[in-house]
């Protein structure tokens, strides 16, 4: 077997940006985890942009430094 990412999988990097984005939903919009995780699941595919993506414009909403695209 490969030791190659397939597409599917996750870095370790962007799952701790998803689950920071799912802390924030939390926190500021007093969600349960699973309802930040079914939010930013349906975001992404509203928005039809990656998990990751919608991760970062949920922290940059709330001002969650060091979390901007470039």
């Amino acid at each position: 077997m490969s030791a190659e990412i397939t597409k599917k999988e996750l870095s370790n990097e962007d799952k701790q940006l998803i689950l920071r984005a799912k802390f924030a939903l939390m926190h500021y919009l007093k969600m349960t985890e699973e309802q930040a995780h079914k939010f930013i699941e349906k975001q992404s595919m509203n928005l039809r942009q990656s998990k990751v993506k919608t991760a970062i414009s949920i922290l940059n909403t709330y001002d969650v430094k060091n979390f901007m695209l470039d």
